[in-house]
């Protein structure tokens, strides 16, 4: 008898441990049916209204879109959306902010998979400026996809206009090499009328479905307050997703290129929305002017920085 009960309690005791550590798996890796109800999203009062037009003559303007590399037909559709939104304004730039090649990085789709669906993006004079994501570590063939993309490494720095772009890449974010160089990119003065946008995978700021990356917020975020930096563009969590400035810096999130999860709200969202779109990047010697557009050329959100 005593030892049935002994079993019993074994088996209840087990039963409740077995309770505790999946409610707890639960609340930090939630599946997306359970965000798909619980989800908090906090869209944009503009969202659903027109884009309008561009006003004067902006001294760059970027592309914007993050986990774009699926080959489908969402990944079309945003190329597609920032042409027709192109107009008389070319793009300068477009930068594309990891996962470039699902699912796990494999280097010899590299020209389907990016270089052609993005081409009638940039024209004969835009710049590619891409960055890894954590796909495209997956094959180990990351440098491979990076060389056929004219990148010699993950981290670099180019200019386009006035704009200082800065690439990480937060799959190495413990290489002391990249945040040391990273100081000293940082370090440089800038003249004014200058803007400084940081590009990266791993949100520092996210209330989507993968949330805030520690690591990249304990190294790097320091760093951008300090430096002033204008704005930090990120992908990983599938949504868009824009932050209060967080001492002076602006964050977000556009992850959505391709594929899509639902997303939520933290202290630090000023807008958060579950849908597939683009970012539009106008600069202007006095302000940068931000507009995130859904595949059926309506805003999600609009912003300046000044």
């Amino acid at each position: 008898m005593a030892a049935c009960v002994s079993r019993r309690r074994l088996t209840l005791l087990a039963t409740l441990a077995a309770a505790v550590v999946l409610a707890v798996v639960v609340m930090v890796w939630p599946p997306p049916f359970l965000w798909s109800v619980f989800a908090d999203e906090k869209p944009s009062p503009v969202a659903g209204e027109p884009v309008p037009p561009i006003v004067g003559t902006p001294e760059a303007r970027l592309a914007v879109a993050g986990d774009t590399g699926t080959g489908q037909a969402e990944q079309d559709a945003t190329a597609q959306q920032m042409v027709a939104q192109r107009a008389d304004v070319p793009y300068d730039g477009l930068l594309l902010l990891g996962d470039l090649i699902y699912e796990e990085g494999d280097a010899d789709l590299t020209e389907s998979r990016v270089i052609r669906p993005f081409a009638p993006v940039l024209g004969a004079d835009g710049t590619l400026l891409p960055v890894l994501g954590n796909h495209d570590y997956e094959s180990g063939e990351q440098q491979e996809i990076l060389d056929q993309l004219g990148r010699q490494r993950a981290w670099y720095v180019q200019q386009v206009g006035p704009v200082r772009v800065v690439v990480l890449d937060t799959q190495q974010v413990d290489d002391p090499d990249q945040t040391e160089w990273l100081e000293k990119v940082l370090a440089r003065p800038e003249p004014p009328g200058s803007w400084t946008v940081v590009g990266l995978h791993h949100p520092p700021y996210s209330a989507g479905m993968h949330g805030s990356q520690p690591e990249v917020r304990q190294t790097w975020v320091p760093m951008f307050s300090d430096a002033d930096v204008d704005l930090v563009l990120a992908g990983h969590d599938h949504d868009y997703q824009r932050s209060e400035p967080q001492d002076g810096v602006t964050y977000v999130v556009s992850g959505a290129g391709a594929k899509l999860d639902p997303t939520g709200s933290q202290d630090f969202t000023a807008v958060s929305d579950s849908t597939l779109h683009f970012l539009d990047l106008l600069f202007y010697d006095d302000r940068i002017v931000g507009r995130a557009i859904d595949h059926s050329g309506e805003l999600v959100d609009a912003f300046e920085i000044h």
